[in-house]
């Protein structure tokens, strides 16, 4: 394992984090940074500050084909602080709770829990942490139906116009953005592997320009920007990750967007599928075009295998040629201890 650590993402304005659904993509707003937009913003600032040397970004970029990727990013998921309590958010594993198995009470608990835990998206690292491990604790239940991941964010939705520049004409469109409360943002893991081509030096001065440009959509408004923290795994990390090393796991739960090289021994216990399409923004030009779609698996789907995933070349073929366009799906994965039998295909 490499050198893994906590980013913590403080917004001083609006961020907009558009859906990829057609009719809402500007009108609402996501509570989670996928993988793919947060690297994109990293590799764009990486190459600012490395503007003098061209070879920079190809040399980083190429060493994700190589192997061992040099560094590895989660999603940014939200993180609360009430009274000094910090609360880190997760994705809802995609597989039953654990006391939904139980043969006795199992039933009556899904049928009293079952839809308000299929509308949950995130939920506390210490009740996620119980999922993974396959605890059946009842009592995560209530606080799961009762929760408000909203409650720590405002939402708002701004009208906008745009003029037609040959008819002078005016039209309106909507745009949702969120502000996160005092003590509330986004977080997101990172795992450095190779120290010779990115260090936490480097990369926290990657973030600092990062912050400076700002994350997601509608940035030429001001939105998205932000000041990071970078801080060592706490106590409820340093639990969480030791997991890496038990046996009694038998399965592997992405915390990021996670793209395979190819299907074939892909082994899906269940998962969610996210299209990831839109326009590109560089650093190193003005130019725009929209990117190739991509299928990718959500965070929160849950493999037999462990994911490892690729770095997606999703240049158009319409002659974009500053430079290669890359999706990153490489995730950060965690042993879970699924509690379905493994079908027998065989």
């Amino acid at each position: 394992m490499g050198d893994l650590r906590v980013v913590k993402l403080d917004f001083r304005s609006t961020i907009h984090l558009g859906k990829n659904i057609s009719g809402i993509g500007l009108e609402d707003s996501l509570l989670i940074a996928h993988s793919d937009t947060l690297f994109s913003c990293l590799i764009n600032a990486y190459a600012e500050i490395h503007s003098g040397n061209p070879n920079a970004v190809d040399e980083l970029l190429t060493a994700f084909g190589d192997g061992e990727p040099p560094f590895q990013i989660s999603s940014a998921f939200p993180y609360r602080t009430c009274w000094n309590d910090l609360t880190y958010y997760l994705p809802k594993p995609l597989v039953g709770y654990p006391s939904f198995y139980d043969s006795t009470l199992g039933p009556k608990l899904k049928k009293e829990y079952g839809k308000s835990i299929r509308n949950t998206q995130l939920v506390p690292i210490d009740i996620f942490r119980d999922w993974i491990a396959g605890e059946e604790i009842d009592e995560h239940l209530p606080k799961l139906k009762e929760q408000n991941i909203g409650s720590f964010c405002t939402r708002d939705i701004r009208p906008q116009h745009a003029r037609d520049r040959l008819t002078n004409a005016a039209s309106i469109y909507h745009v949702g953005l969120v502000h996160f409360h005092e003590g509330s943002g986004l977080y997101f893991l990172v795992e450095l592997n190779d120290k010779t081509l990115l260090d936490w030096k480097m990369f926290e001065t990657v973030l600092h320009q990062a912050g400076r440009n700002g994350l997601g959509g509608r940035r030429s408004h001001g939105n998205g920007v932000f000041d990071a923290t970078v801080s060592e795994l706490t106590d409820d990390w340093e639990e969480l990750f030791v997991s890496r090393g038990q046996e009694d796991f038998n399965g592997f739960i992405n915390l990021s967007l996670y793209l395979p090289e190819t299907f074939k021994g892909l082994e899906p216990v269940s998962y969610q599928l996210i299209p990831r399409q839109g326009w590109c923004y560089s650093s190193v030009t003005a130019t725009q075009t929209k990117r190739k779609k991509v299928t990718m698996f959500s965070e929160g789907s849950v493999f037999w295998n462990e994911p490892k995933g690729i770095l997606a070349d999703v240049t158009p073929d319409n002659g974009f040629t500053a430079h290669k366009l890359y999706r990153y799906g490489i995730p950060i994965s965690l042993p879970i201890k699924v509690l379905e039998e493994k079908d027998d295909i065989s």
